[in-house]
């Protein structure tokens, strides 16, 4: 029956017989015998097809929620029958967005990697990253509020959008004293922000204020050193910008304005059967964030 599932699972994934049945290394009807087997055994329709699409019933969509659960506790012993010393080796695949990347993950992993020579890692680099815990990927790392889903996850410390230029521009232009005044700023922003507005805090309310810049670019790396170099105002996760603020190379402007701080969150596929990779990894990131 467990073939049957894992064809069930495969055509769950790529919504497709035939990328299922390639996935398998099985044939289409092979892969619809298998299907057939298994709904006839359950007594229940578990895919409606058509010649276009492949979509989950109620049935089908409890069911997948059930056994995938099971393939990723089989997959884990599996992994960890193979490594029975518990020695940490393998890959371990992971999300991040790139200024968590650069700040923090490969300014410290040498030390990570010493005391575990046998692990091999690949790191991708983005936003929004959810999509790799469906391909394979062991976590994701994910700063702001988290959407609901079924993923697990560990905070692993807060952040704060901080707005902020460098002391010399704004001794040019002047220091906002109120959000009304970046109306008459240069302010930088990130591609993402399809809006053009940022959030202020006013009176225990969240309000939006559209803002004009002649630069937008989709990485908060390159804002920092836009901002750095007195092109305008910038409004950065404070992670991004640490040391520049430590340093005064950068000012804050408008705090009282500023929103409660989010979290920076460890998110995977499951909490039961984690491999040992991923745990060590865990301690690892708990380590250089501070909660």
């Amino acid at each position: 029956m467990l073939e049957d599932i894992s064809a069930f699972c495969a055509i769950v994934k790529f919504k497709s017989f035939s990328k299922a049945a390639k996935e398998l290394g099985i044939s289409k009807p092979v892969m619809s015998r298998r299907i057939a087997r298994l709904e006839k055994k359950l007594d229940t329709r578990l895919l409606q097809r058509t010649t276009r699409s492949v979509t989950l019933t109620e049935e089908g969509n409890l069911y997948h929620k059930e056994v995938s659960e099971i393939l990723l506790a089989l997959e884990a012993s599996k992994k960890n029958i193979k490594s029975l010393n518990k020695e940490v080796s393998g890959t371990l695949k992971i999300g991040s967005p790139v200024s968590i990347s650069n700040l923090y993950i490969t300014q410290f992993i040498n030390k990570f990697m010493i005391e575990y020579p046998n692990l091999k890692i690949q790191i991708v680099n983005g936003n929004h990253l959810f999509d790799l815990l469906d391909n394979g990927f062991d976590l994701v790392i994910y700063c702001g509020e988290l959407p609901n889903s079924s993923y697990h996850y560990k905070k692993l410390g807060t952040w704060e959008k901080i707005i902020c230029a460098t002391p010399e521009y704004l001794k040019k232009h002047n220091t906002p004293k109120i959000p009304q005044d970046l109306q008459n700023h240069n302010c930088l922003d990130h591609y993402d922000n399809a809006n053009r507005t940022w959030k202020f805090l006013e009176k225990g309310k969240i309000n939006e204020l559209q803002v004009e810049g002649n630069i937008l670019i989709n990485s908060s790396m390159d804002l920092k050193n836009l901002a750095i170099n007195h092109m305008g105002i910038v409004n950065l996760p404070s992670f991004t910008i640490s040391d520049e603020l430590k340093n005064q190379k950068l000012i804050p402007v408008l705090s009282k304005y500023k929103l409660p701080a989010l979290g920076i969150y460890a998110v995977y596929p499951t909490n039961k059967f984690l491999s040992k990779k991923t745990e060590v990894f865990m301690k690892f990131l708990g380590g250089i964030f501070s909660v």
